[in-house]
């Protein structure tokens, strides 16, 4: 009868041995198995494509040396651009409503950016002097340029070819001269404003 009594006692503890296993290897495996299945299974579709809303420049284009006269002082280089990280307008000489709540938008998008605000610029780069002074007026953050043969408009024209003609675009280039990003004028400011605040968070540079 000890016997018998002796061999269940045994059982049971061999059986709560495993049941303890079990407990700890579900608790280690268990995270990791529920990340799996909500990654590459029902939840997959979830998972975005893309983590940035605005398209990006793949690979990058890095500039070559340009120069492009400010208006009343000297020439704006490769040099002066490789310092911040810069939303570039290039500026038909008809800037239309469209035109104008697009520059808006940028210009109210890196304010929002708050205390990294100083490691953003925008330069915009505009035909026609007569419009100069409005520029002045309403975008005073902004740098103005005006076009020239050897001007910064004549490299990003090739990738404004690359992209949808129907839509207006900015494009923004990272602190070492890289075009990286292209911003279409009907992106809504939050989510620039996202992408924006996540590329300064991940870049050590600007």
């Amino acid at each position: 009868m000890d016997k018998v009594k002796k061999e269940s006692l045994n059982s049971a503890n061999r059986g709560l041995s495993r049941t303890k296993a079990a407990i700890l290897i579900m608790l280690f495996l268990g995270p990791l198995l529920g990340a799996f299945l909500w990654y590459y299974g029902l939840n997959a579709k979830l998972v975005p494509d893309q983590i940035n809303n605005s398209p990006l420049v793949h690979p990058p284009i890095s500039l070559q040396e340009f120069a492009n006269p400010k208006h009343g002082g000297a020439s704006f280089t490769l040099a002066d651009l490789k310092r911040k990280w810069t939303i570039v307008h290039i500026v038909d000489e008809d800037c239309n409503m469209n035109c104008e709540m697009f520059l808006y938008n940028t210009r109210q998008v890196r304010l929002a950016v708050g205390r990294d605000v100083h490691r953003i610029t925008r330069l915009i780069v505009i035909e026609d002097l007569e419009t100069v002074e409005w520029f002045r007026s309403e975008h005073p953050d902004a740098i103005l340029i005006m076009d020239a043969e050897s001007g910064i408009e004549d490299q990003l024209d090739s990738i404004y070819q690359t992209l949808d003609p129907s839509i207006k675009y900015a494009l923004l280039i990272d602190p070492l001269g890289n075009v990286m990003m292209a911003i279409p004028n009907d992106l809504p400011p939050k989510l620039l404003l996202k992408d924006l605040k996540k590329l300064l968070k991940l870049s050590r540079i600007g």
